[in-house]
């Protein structure tokens, strides 16, 4: 008995240890920057500047502004009393000094919670989960083109708030999903540009993209698959516009500059001066 109990009580150790391990890598980020050297390419910052300050805040959507990216990404989630925030988790455990679940929490209880993660984190003291007004906000200020997935399949219903909020800033966002029901329900509601999320371009994925007027696909650019065959090709001649996630590395720029890719989403990389 003494020796099944250690076995388990090595295993709950393990398992706890495993899940800290996973998570310090997942919340790692570059936090430095490489230029660009290209003058073609169109820049979007993933989940803001979050090489320079935590994701998905305010702090890293104005780095974005100040550093002259075309575009921030960010994700939304609904909350229990319909307010549209920004984070890239339906759960706050990752960044959050307090653990739930953001669609189950009123923008109030989770305004009690602190952001205590991220690059430069000491810098930034009392920061609080962003709202989708403060980013579209941010974003109108610096002219900056709000890049907005839509997450999960939940809330689809509501989601002519959130083209309400875009035309109260009056700006003009690109709505990206993995869920291509939730790109057909954002159509029936604007005429703005979307992209198709996908890990590795299928045939399918084409004609899903194909299917909805204006959308293109924005693929994993560090996906060896998706030049291995002539994916690419197929998209382009089926007229898509394509962008690429999430490329930190100038020689994956380069690459996806010689397919013709420019439009890129990325943690670090930003314009020359």
């Amino acid at each position: 008995l003494i020796i099944v109990l250690s076995i388990v009580a090595f295993l709950l150790i393990a398992t706890v240890l495993g899940g800290v391990i996973a998570l310090n890598q997942y919340c790692k980020t570059k936090d430095y920057t490489v230029i660009s050297t290209s003058d073609n390419v169109t820049l979007v910052a993933h989940r803001g500047m979050r090489s320079v300050a935590p994701e998905n805040t305010t702090a890293s959507f104005a780095e974005s502004g100040k550093h002259g990216y075309w575009g921030a990404e960010c994700d939304v989630y609904r909350t229990k009393d319909g307010v549209w925030i920004i984070s890239h988790d339906s759960h706050t455990y990752r960044m959050m000094d307090k653990s739930a679940f953001i669609e189950k929490k009123t923008y109030e209880e989770l305004m009690d919670m602190n952001v205590d993660n991220g690059v430069n984190i000491d810098k930034y003291e009392d920061l609080k989960i962003c709202s989708l007004e403060e980013y579209l906000d941010i974003c109108k200020k610096y002219n900056m083109t709000p890049v907005i997935e839509l997450k999960g399949k939940n809330n689809t219903e509501y989601y002519s708030e959130i083209v309400d909020l875009a035309n109260q800033f009056e700006v003009n966002p690109v709505y990206i999903s993995f869920h291509i029901e939730n790109l057909q329900t954002m159509r029936r509601l604007t005429q703005c540009k979307m992209y198709y999320l996908v890990q590795k371009i299928s045939e399918d994925d084409i004609q899903d993209a194909k299917s909805i007027e204006n959308c293109g696909i924005d693929f994993n650019g560090n996906k060896d698959k998706n030049f291995k065959s002539d994916i690419i090709k197929k998209c382009q001649d089926a007229g898509l516009e394509l962008g690429a996630w999430t490329i930190n590395e100038e020689d994956a720029l380069q690459k996806l500059e010689q397919y013709g890719i420019t439009l890129i989403t990325t943690d670090c990389i930003e314009y020359a001066k």
